[in-house]
């Protein structure tokens, strides 16, 4: 299992491969690998998703995914 905690300014809904799976500034936890990471609607953030590889995470470890205002 890794770990990774979603940011953005404001809270909103994390939607990993399309399954709403938390909030955002929570660590979530996922299967190790490429995910499709976004924050819902309104789409008012950069980039409309993200795509990262995840692995060698920990608990204590997350990988951060970070959105911006648009």
């Amino acid at each position: 299992m890794e770990f990774i905690i979603v940011r953005f300014r404001d809270p909103r809904d994390v939607f990993v491969d399309g399954m709403q799976m938390g909030k955002t500034g929570e660590k979530l936890r996922v299967e190790k690998g490429r995910h499709t990471i976004n924050l819902g609607d309104p789409r008012n953030y950069v980039p409309t998703s993200r795509r990262p590889d995840v692995k060698n995470t920990a608990s204590i470890k997350p990988m951060e995914v970070l959105f911006e205002p648009q």
